[in-house]
């Protein structure tokens, strides 16, 4: 160290040019690095999405969700995976063991479980697509096209949008919603298959093997080398509809058609986009793209796109992350720069303009120097790194206050400037060292915090921990040589008044003075409060006060057809139009089951939050008709999105699993602080089933696939072949016309025997009327019923209400059923183990520290008492403010812990560095004058780092409520913290002394 102060002190340029560089390479990177709302990191879930068109729940759940979780069973690295199986699709979700070192091993091990599985039904015409989650993949941006044309008017524009959208700087991905693929329609007449002893198996073979394109190769014995092609391609209306199919009788496909049409396949969903039906475009940003950035070339392209179109067509944004990305960007930035401004102030005030000066600079080499560092390491700005950089602004300069204020009480008594720097960054560097390791090791423990929240929340310790270091650097190294070139222009500093801190001076005299009686005083205070703060305050770790997004799910009449399950939706989502605080909205309107999220306007800029806006809308839906389940995710911005609880009733048989599903669901109602409480209904839907007469089947040498395929064909159809016309594939679908889609009409339907006769199909099945599930819902591979609900964050929380279930029903059994907790309860769980081992690890962190700096039990001891006094002043503070004890507020607190050691620390550090000066002073007055003589010391780091945390904690340039929370906690816990350092914690040292517990001196020190 002397090297290296000796070399800035003898370079008089060498520190300011360190500190400019670093502060304009900071800059420069701060400028080019892209905004988010979240950190970048793999958030270890994913889908599995099977389409095929026309299956029934149960021939999905059969023939395609089951055999895809077969195979995942066998991998170990999934936590869990849950599916739903309804008409035409089949939907795998999973999530990944948080202790997975390598997910894209684990991804890897997926894709080859997909693999695996061959038998999947041969109407699936694309594989099972396998999409993984990441923070920076999510959807950001939904837009949409409507217009009063038709369809393939729309579509039309709708794909040259697209083109235009995947061309845009910093999109990733382009997922359309009701973008339909172009389909040649062959609908047969069956009294013409019957007339000329056809099937409809014939005449789809027939198609597929006329169309062909095949490659035969080079003819290099040709001089020219030409390429040999045999093609065949049914590539317009007219080919196909004179494909040959017959000499005798002399026949083409168009005699034993009623129609062929160039369309497009039948929709199994509407897009709609704040009410109107839309075709829908689901944007993705890429890895390194600026979402802020991304969404304004978006909404450029979009204002040009409609002025082209003009006024026929409706371009319209459904969800825009990122203004809500931009306004709590805003809310961060402006607390921010509120915080900066008083920091600022308070250095102006209690120091010399010049030495404020040099002080106030720590602030931007420590922010940029953390921000290059972060990016170096492939971090973005989001929002959480910003909120982590405010929540130091203030204790970055702690250390530089210090060291300065040292310095300076050396030069104001007398001693030469070069031995004031020297020894003073001397003397205060084991307390500085200790203090910055202290507040590190608070900090890194989060560093391995387990699951999402983990992952969510991880850039806040490294943010903090990589500022603190640059902080301490600063501190020890720029300060000295900056306030030399200060102090030398300056030689005569007037002394300080002591009437600066008056007030305070006599406060410390007289607690001190009255230590006896001080003592049990505030021990008993602080018990008192802890007690009635941890009784009456709420815990809820993921509050949705300031949710800006509602997730919607509806499930209509099973027998509604699409087009009136719309109609039915339309009056849903005119409740949506007529809430004010509703920014805009998109969604699926399928049947059954349809989907919307809503986004709401600003948090600070609404009255409701989103709870009391669900309590309206819920009352408003009883005079809807035929929705027969609405259910709202209120989604607050952290890990666990769903309700806060979210039980699952697995396994066992089906009338166990449904028994069980209503006493829970009745027992959760009971509750107080319960909420909405909602269970899955699988309202039944009409199904027609064709019983098999097997006999006949062999008698005519009939497989049961063939009956199925042809009753497939007849009603739904099937693709029997494909082409490309250059810009995109288009399918060959054979299916009957639509007035022959009747039972009657399917039992003279013609199957062909093993010896070539041709069968009716009433030969061969029966007809039975009887009534099945729209919906299966699987969990790990079991059958499940979902019960969630809300709670009163005044009243209970998630983890109060499971134990309370847990109590109720452990004991009984339910055929086998049993209750799988999920979402926030096993968030909430995990995140209280994660906590635990921090604090822990934090506590023991901070105390080998400690002894290893007082070689002293007794003093480390007394240093760290401050800590329940911090903690226990912080919680009867959210008491006072309202507020609930959340994930981050507990993240204030474990920041907390480090940070209010610090000012303990330097206090008996001095008081143990100046017990050898002692000399003929009581133990009370040299206690009392080595207290005072701090007071500005502590004051100043106390306040700056107060002055840095107020306006977040408060809203003063808006509200955050994951924040502003831990904020005030930091803010009042130092404030307790000052107090505490400056009357309870001397006078715990004095007690002490008394009892000659203190070590002395040796004699040659």
């Amino acid at each position: 160290m002397n090297v290296l102060l000796s070399l800035l002190l003898t370079r008089k340029f060498a520190a300011k040019i360190l500190t400019v560089l670093i502060i304009s390479i900071g800059a420069w990177t701060t400028y080019h690095l892209p905004l988010a709302e979240k950190p970048r990191f793999d958030m270890g879930k994913g889908n599995i999405i099977t389409t095929y068109p026309g299956a029934t729940a149960s021939d999905i759940e059969s023939n395609i969700t089951s055999k895809l979780e077969k195979e995942l069973l066998s991998i170990s690295g999934l936590k869990v995976f849950t599916s739903k199986s309804e008409s035409g699709i089949s939907n795998i979700s999973f999530e990944l063991r948080s202790d997975v070192s390598k997910p894209d091993v684990v991804y890897q091990d997926i894709r080859d479980a997909i693999s695996r599985v061959s038998d999947l039904p041969a109407g699936i015409t694309e594989a099972p697509t396998l999409t993984i989650k990441k923070s920076y993949s999510l959807d950001f941006m939904v837009i949409g096209i409507a217009g009063d044309v038709p369809y393939s008017v729309l579509r039309e524009k709708a794909k040259k949008l697209e083109l235009a959208l995947r061309r845009l700087e910093g999109i990733g991905e382009v997922h359309p919603i009701d973008l339909r693929n172009p389909e040649f329609i062959i609908q047969l007449e069956p009294i013409s298959l019957k007339r000329y002893g056809l099937t409809i198996d014939d005449v789809a073979s027939i198609i597929s093997q006329r169309n062909a394109l095949i490659s035969g190769g080079r003819l290099e014995e040709l001089s020219n080398n030409p390429e040999l092609v045999t093609t065949a391609e049914l590539n317009n209306l007219q080919a196909l509809q004179e494909t040959f199919v017959s000499f005798n009788p002399n026949l083409q496909l168009k005699d034993l058609a009623s129609e062929i049409i160039d369309s497009y396949e039948k929709g199994s969903a509407y897009g709609t986009i704040n009410g109107n039906q839309s075709i829908l475009f689901d944007l993705r940003t890429n890895e390194t793209a600026d979402v802020v950035a991304t969404s304004k070339r978006v909404k450029a392209l979009l204002a040009q796109e409609q002025h082209a179109l003009g006024k026929e067509y409706t371009l319209a944004i459904g969800s825009d992350l990122s203004a809500d990305i931009q306004e709590k960007a805003n809310i961060v930035q402006s607390n921010g720069l509120i915080g900066l401004a008083l920091v600022l102030a308070v250095l102006a005030i209690f120091l010399n303009k010049r030495i404020a000066l040099w002080v106030a600079i720590s602030i931007p080499v420590c922010i940029f120097g953390a921000l290059t560092v972060l990016a170096s390491l492939g971090q973005i700005l989001d929002v959480f790194t910003l909120s982590a950089l405010i929540l130091i602004i203030g204790i970055i300069v702690d250390d530089a206050v210090v060291v300065s204020d040292k310095i300076v009480s050396l030069v104001e008594q007398g001693h030469d400037i070069n031995i004031a720097v020297v020894e003073g960054v001397k003397s205060v560097f084991p307390a500085v060292l200790a203090s910055i390791l202290s507040t590190m090791i608070a900090f890194i423990p989060l560093l391995f915090f387990p699951g999402n929240s983990g992952k969510l929340m991880y850039v806040i310790p490294l943010t903090v921990v990589i500022a603190l270091i640059f902080s301490f650097i600063d501190a020890l190294l720029f300060i000295p040589a900056h306030l030399k070139g200060v102090l030398k222009n300056d030689a005569r500093l007037p002394q300080k008044p002591a009437g600066n801190f008056k007030t305070m001076n006599t406060l410390i005299r007289d607690t001190i003075t009255h230590y006896k009686l001080i003592l049990p005083i505030s021990l008993i205070a602080i018990t008192a409060m802890t007690t009635l703060s941890v009784k009456n305050i709420s815990y809820l770790f993921f509050p949705t006060d300031g949710a800006y997004l509602i997730e919607v799910s509806a499930e209509a009449n099973p027998k509604l057809s699409l087009d009136e399950v719309w109609q039915q939706t339309q009056q849903l989502e005119a409740i949506f139009e007529s809430t004010p605080e509703v920014n805009y909205w998109y969604g699926e309107v399928s049947s059954p089951t349809s989907t919307w999220v809503i986004s709401l306007t600003p948090s600070n800029k609404r009255t409701r939050i989103a709870e009391g806006i669900v309590a309206a809308w819920e009352e408003q839906l009883l005079d809807i008709e035929n929705l027969n389940q609405v259910e709202f995710d209120i989604d607050g911005g952290g890990p666990p999105v769903g309700r806060p609880i979210d039980l699952r009733i697995v396994g066992g048989s089906d009338n166990g699993r449904e028994q069980l599903a209503n006493n829970v669901t009745e027992f959760l109602s009971a509750i107080e602080g319960t909420a909405r409480v909602k269970r899955d209904i699988n309202q039944p839907t009409p199904q027609v089933e064709a019983v098999l007469q097997h006999r006949w089947l062999n008698y005519y040498g009939i497989t049961a696939t063939q009956v199925g395929e042809i009753i497939k064909y007849a009603i739904e159809g099937q693709r029997v072949t494909r082409i490309f016309n250059g810009k995109e594939e288009v399918y060959f679908r054979v299916t009957l016309e639509d007035n022959d889609k009747s039972l009657q009409e399917l039992d003279e339907i013609t199957l062909r025997a093993s010896d070539g006769r041709l069968v009716p199909l009433k030969e061969l099945v029966r007809w039975k009327f009887n009534n099945t599930v729209a919906k299966i819902t699987h969990f790990n591979g079991e059958r499940v019923v979902r019960v969630s609900s809300s709670v009163d964050a005044t009243i209970t929380d998630p983890i109060a209400v499971y134990e309370q279930v847990q109590t109720e029903f452990s004991t009984k059994h339910f055929d086998g059923a049993r209750i799988v907790p999920m979402g926030q309860i096993l968030e909430t769980q995990e995140a209280q183990t994660g906590f635990s081992i921090a604090i822990i690890i934090a506590l023991v962190g901070i105390a080998i520290i400690l002894l290893l700096l007082f070689d002293n039990i007794i003093e480390s001891l007394i240093v760290l008492t401050v800590i329940p006094f911090g903690i226990g002043g912080a919680l009867f503070i959210l008491l006072l403010h309202n507020q609930v004890l959340s994930f981050f507020s507990i993240i204030g607190m474990i920041a907390l812990i480090g940070i209010m050691v610090n000012n303990s620390l330097v206090l008996i550090w001095h008081l143990k560095d100046t017990l050898k000066d002692k000399g003929n002073l009581s133990d009370v007055e040299f206690v009392i004058k080595g207290t005072q003589s701090r007071i500005r010391a502590i004051s100043l780091t106390t306040m700056t780092t107060v002055a840095g945390l107020i306006p977040l904690a408060y809203g003063f340039g808006g509200y955050d409520n994951y924040m502003s929370p831990m904020a005030l906690i930091v803010g009042w816990g130092c404030i307790i913290s000052l107090i505490v350092t400056l009357t309870i914690i001397p006078s715990i040292y004095l007690w002490v002394m008394k009892l000659n517990l203190v070590p002395q001196p040796s004699t040659n020190q």
